[in-house]
């Protein structure tokens, strides 16, 4: 189960602070070729938080991936300066991404697990500064953003959590982009490189590892 949000309890009466505040953006899928200014033109804030009560507030009005228009992504990310839903705003980071088929019927379970572990801290990274949910024809996508792709020990670990939260089994194809090829071929979820979650072994009995990168 993701967790619910961190708070700080300071008196009965006083709002409890997240650990960071966080924004909600929107935009919508743009043609494959189009510079940073187009790109940063068609991002729209649409919310900002820094405690468990003003999230709840704002997030009580927000559409739910069910409601949102085909094409249409939405992202949740740290209320920071220069942390945007933007690939050149983390150009040592990455992303991991997780394909859900439409028939599925989990998509609006899962991302609102995703955020409440987000805003909770779930992850214990913050390296952690963002997700996203993108709404598409076949198939819909959760994202993880990282900033630092410096200590893979890091990277990965944010895949283990991802597994835990969304309670993903064995079988779970998940993917990881680096920010410096979605630059490149200008997509976030074309040419990601897929991972399975591998089987626990004796030392790790309780774990599971993201293991074998399939190819």
């Amino acid at each position: 189960m993701a967790a619910t949000p961190a708070i700080v309890e300071k008196g009965e009466e006083e709002e409890h602070p997240l650990q960071t505040g966080w924004s909600l953006w929107y935009d919508k899928k743009m043609p494959k070729k189009i510079d940073v200014g187009t790109y940063q033109s068609n991002l729209q804030k649409i919310a900002t938080f820094s405690t468990v009560e003003d999230f709840w507030r704002h997030y009580i009005y927000v559409k739910r991936p069910s409601q949102l228009s085909r094409d249409v992504n939405l992202y949740l990310f740290r209320d920071q300066s220069n942390c945007a839903p933007m690939w050149e705003a983390f150009p040592q980071g990455g992303c991991w991404i997780l394909k859900i088929k439409k028939k599925a019927n989990v998509l609006g379970k899962m991302w609102q697990d995703l955020v409440f572990a987000a805003i909770g801290e779930a992850f214990e990274q913050l390296d952690v500064v963002g997700i996203a949910v993108a709404i598409r024809s076949k198939e819909d996508m959760l994202s993880v953003w990282n900033a630092d792709n410096s200590d893979d020990s890091t990277r990965f670990a944010i895949g283990e959590k991802l597994k835990e939260i969304l309670m993903l089994d064995s079988n779970t194809l998940v993917e990881y982009k680096f920010h410096a090829n979605s630059i490149r071929d200008m997509s976030t979820f074309r040419n990601a490189k897929p991972y399975v979650f591998a089987a626990a072994t004796p030392a790790t009995a309780n774990e599971a590892r993201i293991g074998s990168q399939v190819y």
